[in-house]
């Protein structure tokens, strides 16, 4: 079985909440996580989290999940970071 390997960047507002629903949404979603990163610019209160998932669903289920929370301001893919690995 192949997994997809994902690098998600979350801008979300600085809420602790806001990575707890992220977490939970991921996992919902069938999605495995295989490292996080979070940094937190208090000068504008913005958090960015890198988020690795990996999974044999489309990433796009995910991202559309992750757009509905309150708090999101935006999520993308960083493509140079999505391969193919066995499983």
């Amino acid at each position: 079985m192949t997994m997809n390997k994902y690098k998600l960047i979350i801008m979300t507002d600085d809420k602790q909440v806001v990575l707890e629903r992220i977490l939970q949404v991921t996992r919902y979603r069938g999605f495995l996580i295989n490292g996080m990163n979070a940094q937190v610019n208090t000068g504008n209160n913005v958090a960015t989290i890198e988020l690795m998932v990996s999974s044999d669903r489309p990433i796009s289920l995910l991202i559309d999940q992750i757009n509905k929370l309150v708090d999101i301001k935006s999520v993308a893919v960083d493509n140079s970071a999505s391969q193919l690995c066995s499983a």
